[in-house]
């Protein structure tokens, strides 16, 4: 459990990273770049839409990640078993509340789970079956779409992850 704690708590600093990178952070991991409507998932698989940065189905399934993930692991963080484990903010907020956690923290994982399984498959089937270079393309950045050059700051990147590691510190000290 030890490990799961440290895990969760990695979870949640990395999630908030994520959050202010999408801020503030390169051109295409904004969020004004993640926003998509159920007609053009269609679309995307219906094959009329040009190549773009992000698929539409990829941006409904990574916000769908994010808010399960989220949901995930700050339940986490309130959730006790009654016997050994608590996490560090369960002696702040009512029974209730621990509660409630405790129970989505329980169940929000089978979401987590099938979302990740979503994500393996379609990536399969992308790259073993369509041949398509999409599923390449989370590693090497590149794509073959027309979209102007990303912005990026290292600055940013470091003074973003410096914010995360300090809240993951100060969740860490509630451990004591």
């Amino acid at each position: 459990m030890t490990i799961h704690r440290w895990a969760g708590i990695a979870v949640v600093a990395l999630l908030g990273f994520r959050l202010l990178w999408g801020i503030w952070g390169g051109t295409y991991s904004r969020f004004r770049h993640y926003w998509t409507t159920p007609k053009q998932v269609i679309s995307h698989f219906r094959g009329n839409l040009e190549p773009q940065p992000h698929t539409p189905p990829g941006i409904a399934l990574a916000i769908c990640m994010m808010i399960a993930i989220g949901v995930q692991s700050v339940a986490g963080l309130f959730t006790t078993d009654d016997v050994f484990i608590e996490g560090p903010f369960v002696r702040h907020v009512p029974d209730e509340v621990v509660e409630v956690a405790s129970d989505l923290h329980h169940q929000v994982w089978w979401v987590v789970i099938s979302l990740v399984a979503i994500h393996l498959v379609a990536h399969a089937i992308y790259g073993g079956i369509l041949r398509s270079s999409i599923p390449l393309s989370m590693f090497t950045g590149r794509k073959p779409v027309t979209a102007e050059p990303t912005e990026y700051s290292l600055v940013r990147a470091l003074f973003t992850f410096g914010i995360a590691i300090a809240g993951f510190y100060v969740i860490l000290q509630y451990l004591r």
